[in-house]
C-alpha cells in the first residue's frame, strides 16, 4: 500500500485547503485534517519477486487538481449608519469520487474591526476561529510549505476567520453561509468597504453564478456611491438609501472590491482621494456630486438647439425614424424655463422658429409637428447648419448657459467641406463659449472633424455604431445635461501645484450625474479645496477641508487610473493633431509601467505569431500577416511597406517585431519602433529586428469602422472611472477573465509581464543588481516577512522577478530534494 497527499486551496472570497489519503489497495478513502497530518504505520514488508531484466518504471503520473468547483457566491452587504453586516453564501460542488475534509479560510484586511461572526455549513451552525495576524500567518505560511503553492502569500500580514468543514460528498454540493459585522470609518465624510474578491488564481474553473449586493441608509445625505475597481450599478431610492449591485455568470473575480460612499449636508459632496509614496509627487481623485433629486428652483433655465442632419442617408437603416422619436423625447422633457429651436439641414438649414422659443406646451406641440414633418433628402451642409446655431448663442445673458447637440450621419458634401475651414468658421462665430455635443451616426462621418468640433468648443462626442439604437443613445444622453446646477466649473487644491489634470476644463454640473477629476500634486499638509462655479450669473463657491499627507498609500488603485486617462488623452491628440515622438514615447512608457495597451503596445498581450490589434475590415493587413508569396507581397507594396524591385522572401525575412511594425502602422497610428516589442530586460527587448521598414508615419484614418472605433476606445480611457483591467485599455467589468490578464497583472502601482513562465517587473532592468531567491526557502519567508509588499508579487507564481530599491530579487523553483528524486523513481503501487 502506497499513500499520497494532496493540498487542495479553494478561495471565493474564502479559501477551502483540503488534504485526501486515498489507500490504492483497499479502494477506500481516508479524510485526514490538513492540520493535524495522522501518520500511518508502514506496510508490512513483503517482498515482491522481480522479473528478469525489469524496464524502468514508468514516470510518476502529476496530482490531480482536487479543488472543488464554486457554484454560487452571493455576498450581501447592510451598512446602516456606518455598521456593516456582511453575509456571505457560497455553494462547493465536489467533482471527485471520495469524501474531503476541508480547512475554510477568510481572510481579513488589517483594519477590518470584526465584532462577532456567525458559520452554518448546510443549515446547520459550525465553530469558527478568528485568528490574530501572527497565528493566521503561520498558517498561510504552513499551507504554502505544503502546498508548494504561492498563492496564498497575498494574504500574509491579515487576520482569517478559520473552520473545518466534513464531510464533503462526493459529486455533491456543499453550502457554506458566513456572516460577520464590522463598523466603518468615516474620513472626510469619505467611507470605504472592502470584499475580498480577489479570487481567480486560486479557481480552477470559473463561478458559476455571483452576486453582490450592497444597501447603505445614514442620516447624513448619501451624494456619491461609487467603485474605482468594479462597474456597479447604482440605484438611489432616496438621499438616505442607496444600494450597489454587481452580478455575473462565469466570472474570475481577479481584484478586492473596494465601494466608496460620501456623506454631505452641503448641496454638492466632494470626495477626495489621494495616493503618493515618500519623495514622490501625488495622485489625487476628485469626486464632485449635486443632491440625488435637485430642486426645480436649483436648475439652472437653459437654452439648447437641436441640430439634425436630414440628407438622403438618413433615411437608411431607419436612421431618421430613430431621431425623429428621440429628439421628441428631448422636446418633452425641457424644463419650463427653458428655451430652444431646432435646425435641420440638408444642402442648407431650415429652422423651427426664427429665435430661441420658450418651451411651453403650446411651442413644444408645434416642434414635434415640425419634426414629423422632416424628410430625408439632399446633401450635406454642416458648416452654415453650425453656423446657423451659434446665432442664437445668448450673448447678451450669459446667466444661461447655451447647448448646441449637433446629430449627423455623412461628411459635408456641400458648401463649405474643408475640415480646416469648418472648425475656423466654428471657433470664430462661437464668441460665447457655448457647448457643442457631436453625435456621428454610422461610420461614414469625419471623426476628425466631430471630435475637433467637440474638443474647440466645450462639448463631448458621441458614436452610434450600424446596429446600435439611435434613439436610446440621444435620449439616455439628454437626460444627462437636462439639468444644469452649476456652470463653467473650476477646482482648486489650496497652495498645491496641480498638472497633468484629467479633464483639463471641468464644464458644467448636471443633476443626477458625477464629475471625477484625476491629477497629479506636489506640496503637502491640510489644505482647502475649493470648487467655484456660476448659477444664473452669480459665482458660488463650496470649500472642503482635507489633508493631503506626505505618505498616503491606502487607494494604490489611483496612479493607473490616472495613466489610463492621460494615455487617452495623448492618443486623441496623436490622432487628431499629428504623431510627434515626444507624444509616441510619453504612451509607450505609460502604457508599459501600468499595462495598458495601446496601439503601440499591444505587442505586451500578443502571443508569438499572433497580432493582439484589430484589423477591422483591413484586407491588405491581413494578406500581409497570413498571406504567402505574390498575395502577401502585393499587400505589403499596397500598404507601402514594400517597394516595387524587392525580391519574393523580403516581405518574411523580418522577425515577429517586424510584421507588429507594419500591422500597428496600417492602423493608423504612425510608426512604431520595434525596440518596444517586448518589456524591459526580456531578451526579445535587447534583440533587434533583422527587418522593420522606416517611414513617414500614416495620418490616422478620418472615416470608416477603424476611425470611429479609434475616437470611441480613446474617449473610454479618458473617461475612465474604474482600474482598467490588465491588458486592457478601457473601463470595465474586472470579473470575466480575459486572454490579456494571462500576460499582464497589476499587484498594487506594480505592473508584471509574463515572459514565458517568469512575471517580470515592468520596471525591472538587467543591470541592476539581481539576487536570486529560492523559493520556500527560509530566505524567502524572511524577506517576505521583513518587506510586506513583497508579498503579494510573490504570490503570482514560483519565478518572479520583483524590484525593490536598487535591487531585484529573482525567485527560483525550489531544488529537487533526495526524496523528491525517489518519489519520481519509484512506481505507485
Amino acid at each position: 500500500m502506497s499513500q499520497s497527499w494532496v493540498f487542495v486551496r479553494r478561495v471565493s472570497a474564502a479559501i477551502f485547503v483540503f488534504a485526501a489519503f486515498a489507500p490504492t489497495v483497499s479502494g477506500q478513502t481516508i479524510i485526514i485534517d490538513v492540520d493535524r497530518p495522522i501518520p500511518l504505520p508502514p506496510p508490512p514488508d513483503r517482498p515482491e519477486p522481480q522479473p528478469p531484466d525489469r524496464p524502468p518504471p514508468p514516470p510518476r503520473p502529476p496530482q490531480r487538481d482536487m479543488r472543488l468547483v464554486v457554484r454560487q457566491l452571493n455576498v450581501e452587504t447592510r451598512i446602516i449608519e456606518g455598521a456593516a453586516v456582511t453575509t456571505i453564501d457560497q455553494t462547493f460542488h465536489n467533482p471527485h469520487g471520495f469524501v474531503v475534509e476541508g480547512t475554510y479560510i477568510f481572510p481579513l484586511e488589517e483594519d477590518v474591526a470584526i465584532s462577532r461572526f456567525t458559520m452554518d455549513v448546510n443549515g446547520e451552525e459550525v465553530e469558527g476561529k478568528l485568528l490574530d495576524v501572527a497565528e493566521a500567518r503561520r498558517t498561510y505560511e504552513q499551507i504554502v510549505r505544503s502546498m508548494r503553492d504561492p498563492a496564498l502569500l497575498e494574504y500574509v500580514g491579515r487576520r482569517m476567520i478559520k473552520a473545518s468543514i466534513f464531510p464533503i460528498n462526493p459529486q455533491s454540493d456543499v453550502r457554506v453561509r458566513l456572516s460577520y459585522n464590522q463598523m466603518l470609518e468615516a474620513k472626510d465624510g469619505l467611507v470605504r468597504y472592502r470584499y475580498p474578491l480577489n479570487v481567480e488564481k486560486h479557481l480552477p474553473a470559473a463561478i458559476e453564478r455571483f452576486t453582490f449586493l450592497a444597501t447603505i441608509q445614514s442620516r447624513t445625505p448619501i451624494k456619491s456611491v461609487f467603485s474605482p475597481t468594479h462597474d456597479v450599478a447604482v440605484s438611489r431610492g432616496s438621499d438616505s438609501r442607496v444600494s450597489a449591485s454587481l452580478e455575473g455568470a462565469n466570472v474570475f473575480p481577479d481584484r478586492d472590491l473596494d465601494l466608496f460612499y460620501t456623506l454631505s449636508e452641503k448641496n454638492f459632496g466632494l470626495s477626495v482621494l489621494i495616493f503618493r509614496e515618500p519623495g514622490e509627487d501625488g495622485y489625487f481623485l476628485v469626486r464632485i456630486s449635486p443632491d440625488a433629486v435637485v430642486k426645480a428652483e436649483d436648475v439652472i433655465p437653459k437654452d439648447i438647439t437641436f441640430v439634425l442632419d436630414t440628407s438622403g442617408s438618413m433615411s437608411e437603416e431607419d436612421k431618421m425614424a430613430q431621431a425623429r422619436a428621440a429628439l421628441k423625447f428631448c422636446l418633452s422633457h425641457l424644463n419650463e424655463r427653458d428655451a430652444f429651436n431646432i435646425i435641420t439641414f440638408a444642402h442648407e438649414p431650415r429652422r423651427f422658429r426664427d429665435e430661441m422659443t420658450p418651451a411651453t406646451p403650446e411651442s413644444r406641440d408645434a416642434a414635434k409637428k415640425f419634426v414629423d414633418s422632416v424628410e430625408s433628402v439632399g446633401g450635406t451642409n454642416i458648416n452654415d447648419a453650425l453656423l446657423s446655431a451659434l446665432k442664437d448663442a445668448p450673448r447678451k445673458d450669459p446667466s444661461r448657459p447655451y447647448y448646441i447637440v449637433f446629430l449627423t450621419d455623412g461628411q459635408p458634401t456641400v458648401g463649405v467641406c474643408k475640415t480646416d475651414e469648418i472648425l475656423k468658421n466654428v471657433r470664430e462665430a462661437n464668441e460665447s463659449g457655448s457647448r457643442l455635443f457631436v453625435f456621428g451616426v454610422g461610420h461614414d462621418v469625419n471623426t476628425q472633424l466631430l471630435d475637433l468640433l467637440a474638443e474647440q468648443n466645450r462639448g463631448t462626442r458621441e458614436y452610434v455604431e450600424p446596429g446600435e439604437n439611435l434613439e436610446l443613445a440621444l435620449s439616455s444622453f439628454y437626460r444627462r445635461i437636462a439639468d444644469p446646477v452649476l456652470s463653467d466649473l473650476a477646482l482648486s487644491l489650496g497652495d498645491l501645484r496641480v498638472y497633468d489634470q484629467f479633464p483639463p476644463r471641468l464644464g458644467d454640473l448636471f443633476g443626477g450625474t458625477e464629475l471625477v477629476v484625476l491629477g497629479r500634486y506636489s506640496g503637502a499638509g491640510h489644505k482647502a479645496v475649493e470648487l467655484t462655479g456660476q448659477r444664473r450669473g452669480v459665482t458660488e463657491r463650496h470649500v472642503y477641508e482635507t489633508t493631503f499627507a506626505d505618505d498616503a498609500r491606502e487607494h494604490d488603485f489611483l496612479p493607473r487610473l490616472w495613466a489610463t486617462r492621460k494615455v487617452g488623452y495623448l492618443l486623441d491628440e496623436i490622432r487628431l493633431h499629428g504623431e510627434k515622438n515626444e507624444l509616441k514615447q510619453s504612451v509607450i512608457t505609460l502604457a508599459k509601467k501600468y499595462g495598458i495597451v495601446t496601439p503601440y503596445t499591444a505587442y505586451l498581450v500578443t502571443e508569438p505569431g499572433q497580432f493582439a490589434m484589430r484589423e477591422a475590415g483591413r484586407p491588405e493587413l491581413s494578406r500581409a500577416r497570413s498571406g504567402s508569396g505574390s498575395d502577401q507581397r502585393r499587400a505589403l507594396q499596397t500598404l507601402g511597406y514594400l517597394d516595387e524591385d524587392e525580391g519574393e522572401n523580403d516581405a518574411l525575412s523580418g522577425d515577429e517585431a517586424a510584421l507588429r511594425v507594419l500591422a500597428l502602422r496600417g492602423l493608423g497610428y504612425g510608426e512604431v519602433s520595434a525596440e518596444n516589442s517586448a518589456p524591459a530586460g526580456t531578451e526579445k527587448a535587447d534583440r533587434a529586428p533583422s527587418r522593420a521598414r522606416a517611414g513617414s508615419p500614416q495620418p490616422a484614418p478620418a472615416s470608416g469602422a477603424l476611425a470611429v472605433g479609434q475616437s470611441k476606445e480613446a474617449k473610454a480611457l479618458q473617461e475612465s472611472r474604474i482600474s482598467a483591467d490588465e491588458g486592457r485599455g478601457g473601463s470595465g467589468s474586472a470579473d470575466k477573465k480575459s486572454k490579456d490578464a494571462d500576460r499582464i497583472r497589476t499587484v498594487g502601482t506594480r505592473t508584471f509581464y509574463r515572459a514565458g513562465e517568469t512575471w517580470i517587473d515592468s520596471t525591472y532592468d538587467k543591470k541592476v543588481e539581481t539576487r536570486k531567491i529560492e523559493v520556500f526557502s527560509e530566505e524567502y519567508f524572511k524577506l517576505v516577512s521583513e518587506h510586506k509588499e513583497l508579498a503579494k508579487c510573490f504570490a503570482l507564481g514560483e519565478r518572479v522577478i520583483v524590484v525593490l530599491g536598487d535591487v531585484a530579487y529573482e525567485t527560483t523553483p525550489p531544488k529537487e530534494t533526495d526524496a523528491d528524486k525517489e518519489k519520481t523513481e519509484k512506481p505507485e503501487k
